[in-house]
């Protein structure tokens, strides 16, 4: 079954997200069970609960790694949610158990799960006009695809929802290089 992970800006409290963030990111999530994919995101408000809305709208199936240690805590859209207890750390199973992500805006919580994606050889496809990191990230990125020098996985845009999961689609695909740099040396990594 194919994972394709949402990620972008949560619900912070007195910070009213973009209507047009919002909707995009619902429709993301309707085009993720459309295709019959399962939408993987971090579970709580935001974006995370409008793409999951999209998703469970359209007959979809929804897992959420919450940093919280309540269930309870999910947005309502959530199929299965994952208490992880383990705050914004959480981040590295949002993105290393996708085959392939899209990025709805976001601030630095997003661009996290970006480098850990990217470190991890999960393509990222990047919905450009949603926002935050999403409008910021090509004019970081090296030759304009590449997080860093060691050319790990190649960061895709979009800009339109449907474009973005079509090419997460295709994306999901592709074999994980996974990082490139050296393992744990030592008594426990020999």
């Amino acid at each position: 079954m194919t994972t394709i992970g949402v990620i972008g800006f949560s619900q912070r409290e007195g910070v009213e997200l973009p209507a047009a963030t919002l909707t995009a990111a619902e429709e993301v999530g309707r085009r993720i069970a459309e295709s019959g994919a399962v939408l993987v995101g971090g579970g709580t408000g935001g974006v995370m609960a409008a793409s999951c809305r999209g998703a469970k709208l359209a007959g979809g199936l929804t897992v959420g790694f919450l940093p919280h240690a309540a269930p309870e805590r999910a947005n309502p859209w959530v199929d299965l949610a994952f208490a992880t207890g383990l705050g914004t750390v959480r981040n590295l199973l949002t993105a290393r158990c996708c085959q392939s992500i899209v990025m709805v805006g976001g601030g630095v919580g997003t661009l996290n799960e970006v480098t850990i994606a990217y470190d991890s050889g999960v393509p990222v496809v990047v919905l450009e006009g949603s926002g935050g990191w999403a409008d910021r990230l090509r004019a970081a990125l090296v030759d304009g695809q590449w997080l860093d020098d060691r050319q790990n996985v190649a960061v895709s845009f979009a800009t339109t929802a449907a474009e973005a999961v079509t090419v997460a689609l295709e994306r999901a695909t592709e074999p994980r290089v996974g990082s490139r740099l050296s393992g744990f040396t030592g008594a426990a990594g020999h």
